[in-house]
Formats: structure tokens, sequence, C-alpha cells
């Protein structure tokens, strides 16, 4: 067997560990999350700070970590010292929205929940949800939009996943991510070949 066929074997064999260890890692990845789901009560366990608008308690970066609720009266609804809660915003569901809960009411079996932001001397005015009963009262909204209640941080750990939100956010910037990571892999595996020491076999 000639020395270029074991390079072209060897090199062939650094990609296979490496895509074995990229899959393993997001197995790794995917595990981890459904697991902190599991114990934590929620789909969404961790999310970033986008805005300033919680400083001083949470700053923009900063990870958060979310407990599910399973009854909206466990959230301690008060100004000042409420639970920051994270929830759907009613308007556009498909928003997050991390806000302190300064009060709630229960009506026909069904809590609303008002919120309010750190750094605002007012509610929120919560004014339309995509429905009648969405939204009851002075900016209350229903408790179907709740997600869960903050538990924890990270500081700036979130900034990462702000960073991909953002480069993601249309095709060709997928597809350039994607493109990035395995220029990365193909570096780093040809950098390890090279610095392989030579075989000391010859040509039969």
């Amino acid at each position: 067997m000639k020395l270029t066929q074991l390079l072209a074997i060897s090199k062939s064999s650094y990609w296979k560990v490496g895509v074995l260890g990229a899959l393993i890692f997001l197995i790794g990845v995917f595990a981890f999350w459904f697991g902190l789901g599991l114990v934590l009560r929620t789909s969404l366990p961790l999310t970033p700070v986008d805005s300033a608008v919680m400083e001083p308690n949470l700053n923009r970066g900063d990870l958060i970590v979310i407990q599910g609720v399973t009854n909206v009266s466990e959230i301690s609804a008060q100004p000042l010292t409420g639970d920051i809660i994270v929830f759907h915003k009613p308007s556009e569901p498909g928003t997050i929205v991390i806000r302190r809960a300064v009060d709630k009411t229960l009506k026909d079996g069904v809590w609303y929940i008002r919120t309010q932001a750190d750094i605002n001397g007012f509610p929120d005015p919560w004014e339309s949800g995509q429905n009648p009963e969405d939204i009851w009262g002075d900016g209350f909204f229903h408790q179907k939009f709740v997600i869960g209640k903050v538990v924890g941080r990270i500081p700036l750990l979130g900034y990462f996943p702000l960073i991909v939100n953002e480069l993601v956010r249309t095709p060709a910037a997928i597809f350039l991510l994607i493109a990035l990571v395995f220029l990365v892999i193909l570096i780093k595996y040809s950098s390890s070949l090279k610095k392989a020491k030579p075989l000391s076999v010859f040509s039969t």
C-alpha cells in the first residue's frame, strides 16, 4: 500500500471522528435542553435578555433560567418585589417578553396579570390581544400567556444566542453560518493531519 493511500485513509478517519464528535455534541445539547425543561417544567428553560428594561436586576446579555408554573397563583405579583416572569406578548404570541408581575386578579376562574418594566414607573399598557378574552381591565393579560418565572441568571452568556439570532434571520445568513462551521472543522482537522508524524511505509 502506498503512503498517499494511507494518508488518504488517515484523513478520512479524521473527518469521521470530527463528524462523530459534532453529532455527539448536538445530541448532548438537545439532551441537556430537554432534561432541563423536564426539571424546570417548561419548554423554554433558558432564554437571553434582549433589552435593558429590567435593569439593574437583569441586564441585556444575561441568560436567564425559567421555571414553569402549574398555577398562576404561585406567582408573587406586587410592585418592586414581585416575581419576574416570562410570557408571550398578548398581541404577538411569537414574541417573548420579560417583566415583573405587579398585580393579578382572578376573574371567572382565570388569572389575569399586570406587569411592569423595572425602569418604568408605570405598568405595561397591554391593550389588545388576538382574542377578546386575552386582555381584561386596565392592561391585565390572560394566564395562558405565562411561560414561567425567572429563578436564576448567568451574566453575559446570553449574548451568544442574541448574536446568532441576529445572524440567522435570512436564508443567506443561515448558509454562511453553516459554511463557517464546516470551515472551522476543515481547518482544525487539516491542521491536525499536517502535524501528524510521517509513516515509515514504502510502496510494495
